[in-house]
């Protein structure tokens, strides 16, 4: 597979960073997609305005939600981030997430399209579940309480499609553009609101879910209780936050669900996630 960027020094470094970062990885044992090196040792051919890049082909299918799968995906997040912890990498401010809140015009769009398909009360009650806990989870996730979070090297977008697999096992984690600084919490919420919770409202099987995701995550690096304090309200903001962001990219259906089918089952995720927030907070 060829790639190509601009040789643009900003752009080039970025990609050296990840070259190095990949061979990091792979020398570790965690399967990535091979750079093809020139005869020189250079990952990158430059041409004119254009940089080349060959990465070999990898035979592999997005991963499949399972319980084997969510354990080497978990295991292998911890990896990442326990063997990347002092790797050297671009300075940037670790706080400043991606998603920390759930914008609140995006919010409202998904409301409006959920009650142009019907304004009942239902739906009100939906509404305000949704709201009380994002309002929670601004105050657990504000600026001086993600100070108490660890940092180090994260990935930046762990989610089923990153993580090819064949045969049951993991071949390759992919897409390390937004990997740099940043709060280890952070990339485990948005595996956990992709991976665990972005498919169903059912307690039973979100519990069961989420408990063995975070299970083979600890056995290479343990929460703070302040993170496992925070993470749930995590979880929600990222979850919620990319369900609005599709529903406005795909024109109002995502994953077959319509506005209204979305703040159903937001407001049931998002029950569930207050609960397990209050749980973690007094050790219940």
């Amino acid at each position: 597979l060829v790639k190509t960027y601009s040789t643009d020094l900003e752009a080039l470094d970025a990609l050296r960073f990840q070259h190095r970062l990949s061979d990091h990885l792979s020398n570790h044992g965690l399967p990535v997609a091979w750079i093809a090196r020139t005869k020189e040792g250079k990952g990158i051919v430059e041409l004119g305005d254009w940089a080349l890049e060959l990465q070999k082909f990898v035979d592999g299918e997005p991963m499949r939600i399972t319980s084997s799968s969510l354990a080497i995906a978990a295991k292998a997040l911890g990896t990442f981030h326990d063997v990347c912890r002092d790797f050297p990498r671009p300075k940037r401010e670790a706080r400043m997430w991606r998603f920390s809140e759930v914008p609140r015009s995006s919010f409202a769009e998904l409301y409006n399209a959920a009650r142009a398909e019907g304004n009942t009360q239902v739906l009100t009650d939906q509404c305000n579940a949704i709201s009380l806990f994002l309002r929670d989870a601004a105050a657990a996730l504000d600026w001086e309480a993600r100070g108490e979070f660890e940092t180090g090297l994260i990935h930046g977008d762990w989610h089923g499609g990153n993580l090819l697999f064949k045969d049951g096992k993991l071949v390759a984690v992919l897409d390390l553009e937004f990997a740099g600084e940043g709060c280890f919490l952070e990339d485990l919420s948005y595996a956990i609101s992709n991976l665990c919770v972005r498919t169903t409202d059912d307690p039973e099987l979100l519990t069961k879910r989420s408990n063995q995701f975070l299970d083979n995550y600890q056995l290479c690096r343990t929460l703070s209780y302040a993170e496992e304090v925070a993470l749930y309200y995590a979880v929600g903001v990222k979850h919620v936050t990319t369900v609005c962001y599709q529903i406005q990219q795909f024109g109002g259906h995502v994953a077959g669900h319509a506005p209204s089918e979305w703040m159903r089952l937001l407001a049931a995720q998002c029950t569930w996630l207050g609960e397990r927030a209050r749980k973690a907070r007094w050790r219940t």
